[in-house]
């Protein structure tokens, strides 16, 4: 193999590993700034097809960052470790060809920063709604969840928005090192930095008001998985959340939240667990997550939610069931072209099925938008309910499925750019850790990481202004095609 594709092949790694190292869960975000560098540089050299470059990048950044899923699919879904792992690189094969390749392609012919940030932000887009219809994880501007300054950004233009801004410097960047007029993409480079922290800076000068606080409450179970199947164990879990539960009817509190399936129960239809709910939630509305069957005349299940449940006033109860089902874990993409496997991973039962509209939870002057676990990636989810006057937002997830390893703080980023985006507090619940409460910002005063039982609580803010991007969505980016178009004309008509 010569040496000019062995380079090549070596830069290729090189940014996957700086773009793994900047993910959520590694915590070095500033190395996404420069990420893309070497592996533009790769394609310039040419020596190797920018296909395979691309490709190669996005398999190890995937392949990595993922890693995740067989712990979750062999420990927690019983299948062979052959199989979870079959599972993982075939993902990871089919992301890096479909989602990094095309980028490193378009790069061999042009360098032009505004196009690529285009072409990478739709490829990102094209990612989180129709891959196993939709995977929003491991966005570029997810690793930016601790900086909050940057992160400002997504309020104005979404997390598509400082996708593309963090793509714009890295090529950039790229840039400086590579071509002719440097001059010219210096001040570029300074131009999109202060853009990038500008709408931080106004932030910090004119803070989000807040239209009330409300003490929340987060009773984060931290029982084990392995737990809530075994039957002997169940009846103990149970007590402990129905005792949990029990000391907070004095009130105290204007919301508790528990997290999804957090009783190993469909736990509306017991009533030992929905007496000492009712008694609790008489004084502080609850909010805790549920599997609910529909059945038909002769007892069969037609319908299988996943649901979250607010209860107040006693008995009162309000229901939101998951928009967005879990691919693998609550439904199985293409099933029927592929029953044989779906019945060896879950056997022949019923898989979930999908809610049909958004919905607020209302109590105490709280209108709450809920989010069950994955649906937390996908920001059209808020859309509606924040259109609708939600003033908050609550998450519930079983996050025990990533085992003990970055998925967690993946998650975690996910929720926040939420909150940024639409300028919303969010309580953050779930079975074992990463429990949170998160601020309209992106700031995260309060967390608790550890797998053990806690009951962290916080005063949250209601607000009720909306944030830019609530209102313009991703219009921006027809202008930026526009830009694009009239620069790539101008460029042909100077060729000819």
């Amino acid at each position: 193999m010569k040496k000019d594709t062995l380079l090549n092949i070596a830069l290729s790694c090189l940014s996957a590993v700086l773009l793994i190292l900047s993910s959520a869960g590694f915590g070095f975000s500033f190395l996404v700034f420069i990420a893309f560098v070497p592996v533009l540089c790769a394609v310039k050299r040419g020596g190797l097809h920018p296909l395979l470059s691309g490709w190669i990048m996005g398999f190890l950044y995937w392949v990595v960052c993922l890693s995740w899923m067989t712990v979750t699919f062999t420990h927690f879904g019983g299948a062979p470790l052959a199989a979870s792992v079959g599972l993982l690189l075939f993902i990871s094969i089919s992301g890096g060809f479909f989602f990094f390749a095309p980028f490193t392609y378009v790069a061999r012919k042009y360098s032009g920063p505004l196009l690529l940030s285009t072409v990478f932000i739709a490829l990102e887009a094209l990612k989180g709604t129709f891959f196993f219809a939709g995977v929003p994880w491991l966005n570029l501007a997810q690793s930016q969840y601790k900086n909050i300054l940057i992160l400002q950004f997504a309020s104005w233009f979404g997390e598509l928005g400082l996708s593309f801004i963090i793509m714009t410097v890295n090529v950039l960047i790229f840039r400086l090192i590579a071509e002719k007029n440097r001059r010219r993409d210096a001040a570029f480079l300074c131009a999109a930095a202060v853009f990038m922290l500008l709408p931080g800076i106004i932030r910090t000068i004119s803070p989000i008001e807040y239209a009330g606080i409300k003490n929340v409450k987060i009773i984060q179970p931290g029982y084990k998985q392995e737990d809530k199947w075994q039957r002997d164990k169940q009846l103990d879990i149970i007590h402990d959340l129905n005792k949990r539960l029990a000391a907070l009817e004095k009130g105290g509190y204007d919301l508790i939240v528990l997290p999804e399936s957090s009783y190993p129960a469909r736990f509306l239809d017991v009533p030992f667990i929905m007496d000492v709910v009712a008694k609790t939630a008489a004084s502080t509305p609850v909010i805790a997550g549920t599997d609910r069957r529909i059945t038909g005349e002769n007892g069969e299940v037609k319908d299988l939610f996943n649901s979250m449940v607010l209860i107040d006033n006693g008995t009162r109860i309000q229901i939101y069931d998951k928009m967005h089902l879990t691919p693998f874990g609550e439904y199985f993409p293409f099933e029927n072209l592929l029953r044989p496997m779906k019945e060896f991973f879950f056997g022949p039962g019923k898989m979930f099925s999908a809610g049909t509209r958004p919905t607020l939870l209302v109590a105490n002057g709280m209108k709450i938008a809920p989010l069950i676990c994955f649906e937390s990636g996908f920001s059209d989810l808020l859309k509606a309910p924040v259109a609708m006057g939600a003033n908050m937002i609550a998450v519930i997830s079983n996050d025990s499925w990533f085992g003990k390893n970055q998925g967690r703080v993946q998650h975690l980023a996910v929720n926040v750019m939420r909150s940024v985006e639409y300028g919303r507090a969010a309580a953050v619940a779930t079975q074992d850790g990463i429990s949170a409460f998160i601020m309209p910002d992106g700031s995260i005063p309060l967390f608790v990481a550890e797998q053990k039982p806690a009951e962290p609580e916080y005063a949250l803010p209601l607000v009720e202004e909306r944030t830019i991007y609530s209102y313009i969505r991703y219009i921006w980016i027809a202008f930026v095609i526009a830009i694009v178009y009239y620069l790539m004309r101008r460029r042909r008509k100077r060729e000819a």
